[in-house]
């Protein structure tokens, strides 16, 4: 059976209002959208009855009613007309909707991959801390050694060039087991490094100490640069309290560049019968970090 334009209305209304619910739920929209619907319907009820009435009483009576005829055309026409709008606004918000969910979705994506690419680069990241303080460890281990190589070299006489201080007490020792070993350090360096810059620079400073220290020793005694302010002294032929003196000579105060000139010194000797050569050396550093500690000179 064919469908009369306000029936296929009625039909299109009753999709739309879905599609109003499904989208907006109990909201305004659909309230008003539903509102409007049930009064076309309402009104299209009203017109069939009065169709219907008329029909009963003769088409004299519809001619006289002419106004009221047109009246409800016109009522209809208008809620029919409404009805588009609405549906022509639904439409509209629909497509605006839609372009929003869109959006929401490209946007979610993009924070995702943008949550998993610093994801990884934060373990990239925490990998390459934990390398870089392994790395510059070593690093500084290594610029450690190579200082200490470089003073050694520029400021230890030619013949100690490539030896440390291990090698040299283990030739000396091989020549004579009658040494005493002092390790001494300069007070204070750390802390007038800028000051001594100053006035001359770190190597001259440091040569001029080595010079002092060896122009109140033996010509047979050895001084060795080891590592920025410190020292060790090989005496040959002497005993403990000798070298204790000669030692606290050294440590009277001098002033060079307004700097005093003043040590922590250890001083052990060769056991014969007990050290091997790491047992005396390791117990000349035990005396050593005691003198820093006690601020005199320690032996052991």
């Amino acid at each position: 059976m064919r469908k009369s334009k306000e029936e296929k209305t009625l039909e299109h209304g009753d999709k739309m209002l879905k599609e109003l619910y499904e989208v907006y739920g109990e909201g305004i929209s659909s309230i008003e959208y539903k509102k409007l619907l049930e009064g076309y319907q309402e009104l299209l009820n009203r017109y069939r009855k009065i169709i219907k009435f008329s029909d009963n009483i003769g088409n004299n009576i519809i001619q006289e009613n002419d106004i009221l005829n047109n009246n409800i055309n016109y009522t209809i026409n208008k809620a029919r007309g409404k009805l588009l709008e609405n549906v022509i606004e639904h439409r509209k918000i629909k497509e605006v909707h839609t372009k929003y969910l869109i959006k929401i979705k490209q946007l979610t994506e993009a924070l995702t991959e943008t949550y998993n690419q610093n994801s990884s680069l934060q373990k990239k990241l925490n990998h390459y801390i934990t390398k870089y303080g392994e790395i510059s460890d070593t690093f500084n281990q290594e610029l450690k050694e190579k200082n200490a190589a470089t003073f050694s070299e520029s400021i230890n006489p030619i013949e100690y060039e490539n030896l440390n201080i291990r090698k040299i007490i283990s030739l000396e020792l091989s020549k004579d087991k009658n040494i005493i070993l002092c390790k001494i350090k300069l007070i204070n360096f750390q802390n007038e490094k800028e000051f001594i810059e100053k006035n001359t620079s770190i190597h001259n400073f440091l040569k001029g100490t080595y010079k002092y220290i060896k122009n109140n020793l033996s010509k047979n005694d050895i001084v060795y640069h080891y590592n920025q302010e410190i020292f060790y002294v090989i005496l040959k032929n002497k005993d403990i309290n000798e070298s204790k003196n000669l030692m606290s000579q050294l440590n009277i105060k001098r002033s060079v560049f307004d700097f005093e000139i003043n040590f922590s010194i250890g001083i052990t000797k060769f056991n014969e019968n007990m050290d091997t050569e790491e047992i005396f050396i390791n117990r000349c550093d035990n005396g050593f970090n005691q003198s820093i500690i006690n601020n005199k000179i320690v032996v052991l």
